[in-house]
């Protein structure tokens, strides 16, 4: 799953220069979507390997559950910041 979180994170800010560039505010909505699809299926999964054991414990899956969501508004911000300043290049930089 990190794997996939950093290129999730690499993709999105990327494309959030490309579409800062090119004035798309309708990009912004698709970060959050995407990182809260990558944060629900990991912790979906991780309940499911969980299980009835005692360990790991519940306690893991809400400590992973909470890590995910401080990467997921990180990176959500991060894309945010980039676009803007893209755009603010493109806008002011001609």
């Amino acid at each position: 799953m990190r794997t996939m979180e950093r290129l999730l994170a690499g993709m999105c800010l990327g494309i959030s220069l490309v579409a800062g560039t090119y004035q798309s505010p309708q990009w912004l909505l698709l970060p959050p979507a995407c990182f809260a699809g990558l944060l629900l299926a990991e912790s979906y999964a991780v309940n499911q390997r969980i299980g009835t054991r005692t360990w790991p414990s519940v306690g893991y899956a809400r400590f992973l559950f909470g890590t995910n969501l401080y990467l997921a508004m990180r990176n959500t911000v991060l894309c945010a910041a980039v676009y803007l300043a893209a755009d603010w290049a493109s806008a002011h930089l001609r």
